[in-house]
Protein backbone atom coordinates (compact mmCIF):
# COMPACT_ATOMS: atom_id res chain seq x y z
CA UNK A 1 0.00 0.00 0.00
CA UNK A 2 1.28 3.49 -0.79
CA UNK A 3 2.38 5.87 1.93
CA UNK A 4 -0.46 8.38 1.48
CA UNK A 5 -3.13 5.69 1.87
CA UNK A 6 -1.36 4.29 4.93
CA UNK A 7 -1.41 7.70 6.58
CA UNK A 8 -5.06 8.22 5.61
CA UNK A 9 -6.00 5.00 7.41
CA UNK A 10 -4.29 5.96 10.68
CA UNK A 11 -7.39 7.74 11.92
CA UNK A 12 -10.22 10.10 11.03
CA UNK A 13 -8.12 13.26 11.41
CA UNK A 14 -5.41 11.89 9.15
CA UNK A 15 -8.03 10.74 6.64
CA UNK A 16 -9.54 14.24 6.47
CA UNK A 17 -6.11 15.87 6.12
CA UNK A 18 -5.13 13.51 3.30
CA UNK A 19 -8.49 14.17 1.59
CA UNK A 20 -7.85 17.92 1.86
CA UNK A 21 -4.38 17.46 0.43
CA UNK A 22 -5.79 15.53 -2.54
CA UNK A 23 -8.50 18.19 -2.96
CA UNK A 24 -5.78 20.85 -3.13
CA UNK A 25 -4.06 18.85 -5.87
CA UNK A 26 -7.32 18.72 -7.79
CA UNK A 27 -8.38 22.34 -7.37
CA UNK A 28 -5.01 24.10 -7.58
CA UNK A 29 -3.70 21.62 -10.14
CA UNK A 30 -6.59 22.30 -12.51
CA UNK A 31 -6.51 26.08 -12.00
CA UNK A 32 -2.75 26.28 -12.50
CA UNK A 33 -2.86 23.97 -15.51
CA UNK A 34 -5.58 26.06 -17.16
CA UNK A 35 -3.61 29.25 -16.53
CA UNK A 36 -0.37 27.73 -17.85
CA UNK A 37 -2.04 26.40 -20.99
CA UNK A 38 -3.72 29.75 -21.65
CA UNK A 39 -0.82 32.09 -20.92
CA UNK A 40 2.33 30.02 -20.30
CA UNK A 41 2.38 31.49 -16.79
CA UNK A 42 1.74 30.04 -13.35
CA UNK A 43 0.19 32.87 -11.30
CA UNK A 44 2.01 33.60 -8.04
CA UNK A 45 -1.34 34.06 -6.31
CA UNK A 46 -2.36 30.47 -7.04
CA UNK A 47 1.05 28.93 -6.36
CA UNK A 48 1.32 30.91 -3.13
CA UNK A 49 -2.16 29.88 -2.01
CA UNK A 50 -1.33 26.23 -2.67
CA UNK A 51 1.92 26.64 -0.76
CA UNK A 52 0.12 28.07 2.28
CA UNK A 53 -2.50 25.32 2.20
CA UNK A 54 0.23 22.69 1.82
CA UNK A 55 2.26 24.10 4.69
CA UNK A 56 -0.79 23.98 6.96
CA UNK A 57 -1.66 20.44 5.88
CA UNK A 58 1.87 19.07 6.22
CA UNK A 59 2.27 20.63 9.66
CA UNK A 60 -1.11 19.25 10.76
CA UNK A 61 -0.29 15.83 9.31
CA UNK A 62 3.04 15.87 11.09
CA UNK A 63 1.41 16.88 14.37
CA UNK A 64 -1.15 14.08 14.13
CA UNK A 65 0.84 11.33 12.43
CA UNK A 66 4.58 11.30 11.76
CA UNK A 67 5.76 14.12 14.00
CA UNK A 68 8.62 16.48 13.34
CA UNK A 69 10.56 14.03 11.11
CA UNK A 70 7.67 14.00 8.61
CA UNK A 71 7.45 17.78 8.59
CA UNK A 72 11.20 18.13 8.12
CA UNK A 73 11.12 15.55 5.33
CA UNK A 74 8.41 17.62 3.62
CA UNK A 75 10.56 20.74 3.87
CA UNK A 76 13.55 18.81 2.54
CA UNK A 77 11.41 17.67 -0.39
CA UNK A 78 10.47 21.29 -1.06
CA UNK A 79 14.13 22.33 -1.05
CA UNK A 80 15.30 19.42 -3.18
CA UNK A 81 12.63 19.60 -5.88
CA UNK A 82 12.49 23.40 -5.93
CA UNK A 83 16.29 23.58 -5.98
CA UNK A 84 16.52 20.97 -8.73
CA UNK A 85 14.07 22.89 -10.91
CA UNK A 86 15.90 26.14 -10.14
CA UNK A 87 19.10 24.55 -11.41
CA UNK A 88 17.31 23.37 -14.56
CA UNK A 89 15.86 26.86 -15.04
CA UNK A 90 19.27 28.48 -14.75
CA UNK A 91 20.93 25.98 -17.09
CA UNK A 92 18.13 26.08 -19.68
CA UNK A 93 18.51 29.84 -20.23
CA UNK A 94 14.84 30.65 -19.86
CA UNK A 95 13.29 27.51 -21.33
CA UNK A 96 11.81 26.80 -17.90
CA UNK A 97 10.30 29.68 -15.96
CA UNK A 98 10.36 30.63 -12.31
CA UNK A 99 6.68 29.69 -12.00
CA UNK A 100 7.71 26.09 -12.65
CA UNK A 101 10.41 26.41 -9.98
CA UNK A 102 7.90 27.72 -7.41
CA UNK A 103 5.41 25.00 -8.32
CA UNK A 104 8.16 22.41 -7.91
CA UNK A 105 8.70 23.62 -4.36
CA UNK A 106 5.01 23.13 -3.54
CA UNK A 107 4.95 19.69 -5.14
CA UNK A 108 8.18 18.77 -3.34
CA UNK A 109 6.64 19.70 0.02
CA UNK A 110 3.62 17.48 -0.63
CA UNK A 111 5.57 14.56 -2.06
CA UNK A 112 8.50 14.84 0.32
CA UNK A 113 6.31 14.41 3.38
CA UNK A 114 5.53 10.88 2.24
CA UNK A 115 8.64 9.82 0.32
CA UNK A 116 11.85 11.47 -0.82
CA UNK A 117 12.41 8.91 -3.63
CA UNK A 118 9.01 10.02 -4.97
CA UNK A 119 10.63 13.32 -5.95
CA UNK A 120 12.81 11.56 -8.50
CA UNK A 121 9.94 9.46 -9.83
CA UNK A 122 7.64 12.47 -10.17
CA UNK A 123 10.33 14.40 -12.03
CA UNK A 124 11.02 11.47 -14.32
CA UNK A 125 7.33 10.96 -15.06
CA UNK A 126 6.87 14.70 -15.67
CA UNK A 127 9.63 14.84 -18.27
CA UNK A 128 8.50 11.60 -19.93
CA UNK A 129 4.92 12.87 -20.25
CA UNK A 130 6.07 16.23 -21.63
CA UNK A 131 8.39 14.49 -24.09
CA UNK A 132 5.62 12.26 -25.39
CA UNK A 133 3.35 15.30 -25.72
CA UNK A 134 5.94 17.17 -27.78
CA UNK A 135 6.74 14.15 -29.95
CA UNK A 136 3.02 13.61 -30.57
CA UNK A 137 2.59 17.31 -31.38
CA UNK A 138 5.49 17.21 -33.82
CA UNK A 139 4.11 14.08 -35.50
CA UNK A 140 0.69 15.69 -36.06
CA UNK A 141 2.40 18.96 -37.02
CA UNK A 142 0.86 21.04 -34.23
CA UNK A 143 4.25 21.65 -32.56
CA UNK A 144 7.86 22.07 -33.57
CA UNK A 145 10.90 21.24 -31.48
CA UNK A 146 11.14 24.98 -30.73
CA UNK A 147 7.51 25.38 -29.59
CA UNK A 148 6.83 26.70 -26.10
CA UNK A 149 5.01 24.03 -24.11
CA UNK A 150 3.30 24.70 -20.76
CA UNK A 151 5.14 22.48 -18.30
CA UNK A 152 2.96 23.00 -15.22
CA UNK A 153 0.23 20.52 -16.20
CA UNK A 154 2.83 17.77 -16.66
CA UNK A 155 4.36 18.61 -13.27
CA UNK A 156 0.98 18.37 -11.54
CA UNK A 157 0.00 15.12 -13.29
CA UNK A 158 3.40 13.53 -12.63
CA UNK A 159 3.42 14.52 -8.95
CA UNK A 160 -0.20 13.50 -8.40
CA UNK A 161 0.29 10.09 -10.00
CA UNK A 162 3.41 9.40 -7.94
CA UNK A 163 1.76 10.71 -4.75
CA UNK A 164 -0.95 8.06 -5.13
CA UNK A 165 1.53 5.18 -5.42
CA UNK A 166 4.72 6.31 -3.61
CA UNK A 167 6.09 4.16 -0.81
Amino acid sequence: MSQIWSVAQEGPIEGVLVALQLLCFGVFGVLLSKADIASHRLPNRLVGSWLLASLALVICLGASSRGLPGILQGFLGMLLLGGGYLLISLISAGAMGMGDVKLAGVLGLNLGYYSLPALFLATLLTFVLATFWVIGGVIVRKLTLKSAVPFGPFMVIGAFAVLLVAR
